[in-house]
C-alpha cells in the first residue's frame, strides 16, 4: 500500500470516529469521501454497514471518480455515487462530509432553511444552509439534487435524510458538518423561543469571503465593512 493512500485512510478513520464522537453519526450511518493527494483522480470512501470503532486502514475503499473499486476489503458506502459525481463537478472540492445528527436530521424532515444567524455558521458555510430536494438514497439523484444549494455553500440539509457538507479538505468539511449540527440545536432553540434574529447582510458577504477563501483561485477575503452600531 503506498504511504500516501496509508496516511489518507488513516486520517479518514480519524475523522469517521470524530463523527461519532461528536454524536454527528450514529451507528453504521454518514459518510466520508476525500480526494487522494497528488490522485485527484482517486477518492477514498469509508465503507458500507461498517461500524467506526472498528475501522481499519484496510476497510477504507479506494474508488476512480467513475466508481470502480482500485482497492480495499470491504464495498464503499452506499453513497458512493454521489461523492463520485461531486467530485467530478467540482474539481476544488477535496472532501465530502455527510452526517445524520439530531438537530440536522430534524432540520431535513421539515425541509427548513438555516438562516445566517452565528458568525461561526456563515464562517463555515457561507451563508444560510438550505434544504435540497427529496433524493432517491444511492443515486445520482443525491448528487444532482444537490447542486443548487451547494453551489455558493459549504452544506445543504437532504430532505429527510441528513445533512451534505463539502470543503477544500477534509479538516474544512469536517468543521462545517459539525458547526451547523450546532447552530441547528441553537436555531431550534429560538424558534421555541419565539425569537430569531440573523445577521445583518454586509456582515453576511464579508464573513462567507472567509468561507470561499478555502478554496483554490478565490479572491482574497473582503475588507470588513463599517462596525454595526451596538444593539
Amino acid at each position: 500500500m503506498p504511504d500516501v493512500w496509508l496516511e489518507t485512510r488513516r486520517k479518514i478513520i480519524t475523522f469517521a470516529r470524530k463523527l461519532q464522537s461528536e454524536r454527528l453519526v450514529y451507528s453504521t450511518a454518514g459518510n466520508i469521501s476525500m480526494r487522494m493527494p497528488g490522485e485527484p483522480g482517486l477518492l477514498a470512501v469509508t465503507p458500507t454497514s461498517t461500524q467506526y470503532d472498528f475501522l481499519e486502514p484496510e476497510d477504507i475503499t479506494i474508488v476512480t471518480l467513475d466508481g470502480r473499486i482500485v482497492d480495499g476489503r470491504k464495498e464503499p458506502t452506499s453513497e458512493v455515487a454521489m461523492h463520485t459525481l461531486i467530485h467530478q463537478r467540482r474539481p476544488e472540492v477535496g472532501a465530502i462530509v455527510h452526517t445524520h445528527g439530531k438537530a440536522v436530521m430534524t432540520m431535513a424532515n421539515l425541509g427548513w432553511t438555516l438562516p445566517p444567524i452565528l458568525t461561526g455558521l456563515v464562517e463555515a458555510t457561507g451563508g444560510a444552509v438550505r434544504t435540497s430536494p427529496y433524493s432517491q438514497p444511492e443515486t445520482d439523484q443525491m448528487a444532482d439534487y444537490t447542486e443548487d444549494a451547494l453551489r455558493d455553500r459549504g452544506a445543504t440539509f437532504l430532505r429527510f435524510h441528513g445533512l451534505l457538507a463539502v470543503g477544500a479538505d477534509l479538516e474544512h468539511a469536517f468543521h462545517t458538518a459539525s458547526v451547523v449540527e450546532g447552530a441547528c440545536e441553537v436555531y431550534l432553540t429560538l424558534r421555541q423561543l419565539g425569537e430569531v434574529h440573523e445577521l445583518p447582510a454586509p456582515q453576511v458577504e464579508w464573513i462567507a469571503s472567509y468561507w470561499r477563501a478555502q478554496f483554490p483561485g478565490a479572491p482574497e477575503p473582503l475588507p470588513a465593512p463599517e462596525p454595526v452600531p451596538s444593539a
